[in-house]
């Protein structure tokens, strides 16, 4: 089977790879979509803090089931399904509490010998195997970084009344925007550098959208939001957004990270206190909220699609890194078909 393999840095090759072959309690999917995510972006350029080269990338997965491992039940081949892309161990302190997406014990794809799905197949344990059965292959395969919002907007306490503010309009900013906006937000504004990713905000939801290199953004969206908001997410990794997170912040707000940032940031300590302001982190997502990004994409069967904006054959995984960190053209999501 193709593979596109990650050899070193700024190099993905086409390779030929053994055919996969699911053990018990395993699924074998044939990948019909693979998204590409920042964190394979990291990879890409050498920065990613643990999944290294030669590894073949993808976490984002839809696809049908080839053939199931002895003793799985529920799932039939030729089935629709997407992956919730990690295993938990269900024993240690974190699992115990039922935060199983910080699992200590937590296996990724391409890492612990888990291939990536940016292959014409990948393998799966079937516990974390999911239908597409009312969704479809292309949509289902944004459930992945849906569930990232869903999880931000849950840890940001998004309910009915609130305020939020998301800062960085990517994908993973544009579906916490849509998260927020589901979860019953009374407003939600978002700030990005580009045109095309404003624009779909508002698409999915957002209230009020503003352009991020506006050099009098604060006082602007300030004096559309007198009080601040009760929650900002930091979806965006570029440093400026952390100053301008704690001045839009109302006071006893919430701040929700969900970048990662490289390196130190500045942060100025006495805000959170005089402002009495929660920072909080996020860290992808639980069952849950899996669960609650599936149900959103079946209930809005073509809002999400604007998302999708490059599809692209495997063969063409470099160009597609490339295209993801070069910008020269509107990109969102973009999509490898094996």
């Amino acid at each position: 089977m193709r593979v596109a393999m990650l050899r070193q840095a700024g190099e993905v090759v086409i390779e030929e790879a053994p055919m996969l072959a699911p053990s018990a309690g395993e699924v074998l999917i044939e990948v019909a979509y693979a998204g590409v995510c920042g964190s394979d972006l990291h990879s890409f350029e050498g920065t990613h803090p643990f999944r290294q080269p030669p590894v073949v990338l993808g976490h984002e997965v839809a696809g049908t089931i080839a053939a199931l491992g002895e003793g799985v039940t529920g799932l039939t081949v030729g089935q629709a399904v997407t992956v919730m892309p990690y295993t938990h161990c269900g024993v240690c302190a974190q699992c115990r509490l039922g935060r199983t997406n910080t699992c200590l014990n937590k296996v990724v794809p391409g890492l612990g010998g888990w291939q990536g799905t940016f292959a014409e197949y990948f393998v799966s344990r079937a516990e974390i195997v999911y239908p597409l059965d009312q969704i479809g292959l292309r949509r289902g395969v944004l459930a992945e970084p849906l569930a990232v919002g869903v999880h931000a907007a849950r840890r940001g306490l998004v309910g009915p009344g609130t305020r939020a503010l998301v800062l960085g309009g990517g994908t993973i900013g544009l579906f916490t925007a849509l998260a927020a906006h589901l979860a019953g937000a009374e407003s939600v504004a978002l700030t990005d550098l580009s045109p095309h990713n404003l624009a779909l905000a508002r698409v999915l939801g957002a209230d009020d959208v503003y352009d991020a290199s506006d050099a009098g953004l604060v006082p602007r969206v300030r004096s559309d939001y007198l009080d601040g908001f009760d929650v900002v997410f930091l979806a965006s990794a570029a440093k400026a957004t952390v100053a301008q997170a704690l001045a839009l912040a109302r006071r006893g707000g919430r701040i929700v990270i969900i970048a990662l940032f490289a390196g130190a940031v500045p942060l100025v300590l006495s805000a959170l206190t005089v402002n009495e302001l929660d920072l909080v982190g996020t860290q992808i997502y639980t069952d849950e909220d899996f669960r609650t990004a599936l149900s959103y994409l079946a209930a809005a069967p073509h809002a999400h699609d604007g998302v999708i904006t490059h599809e692209l054959p495997l063969e063409q995984a470099q160009e597609a890194l490339a295209l993801m960190l070069r910008r020269d053209e509107p990109v969102v999501k973009v999509l490898l078909r094996p």
